[in-house]
């Protein structure tokens, strides 16, 4: 039996709350920026999990092929990433796969009509941040 806390109990305890503390106040870059971040770090958490837990989900991945393969066919899981990076590091420089499209924490939102909208991928935040939500709560153990 493993020590490890299953991903989707990790998701009830770090990523829905960070989803509940956005929603009271959408257009707080800081509360965006923590979502993202959960988001973002769910992925690293699924992968560590399957390493320890279930090594057969993982088809021979490492965490940076995991990574890859899921931010290239998912857009909203991308555009989490991009903006957990940016806050993390202020200007990314480094290379990334899938390419980063946000390359400055100091510019990753713009408000538009009273909403927040990402930099770049010229997309409402909520919107992303929703179908990231969605993938992860769909997300078998």
């Amino acid at each position: 039996m493993s020590e490890l806390t299953k991903p989707s109990e990790i998701f009830r305890e770090n990523v829905e709350p960070a989803l509940n503390e956005y929603l009271q106040n959408p257009l707080s870059k800081r509360h965006a920026n923590n979502l993202a971040a959960a988001l973002d770090r769910h992925l690293e958490w699924t992968c560590k999990y399957y390493e320890q837990v279930n090594p057969s989900r993982l088809n021979g991945a490492t965490l940076a092929s995991f990574r890859s393969d899921l931010l290239n066919q998912n857009r909203p899981l991308h555009v989490m990433s991009d903006l957990a990076d940016a806050a993390d590091h202020r200007f990314l420089t480094y290379r990334r796969n899938p390419p980063r499209v946000v390359t400055s924490s100091t510019a990753a939102y713009y408000e538009e009509a009273g909403i927040l909208y990402v930099q770049g991928f010229n997309s409402p935040f909520q919107s992303e941040a929703r179908q990231a939500f969605e993938f992860w709560r769909n997300w078998r153990d």
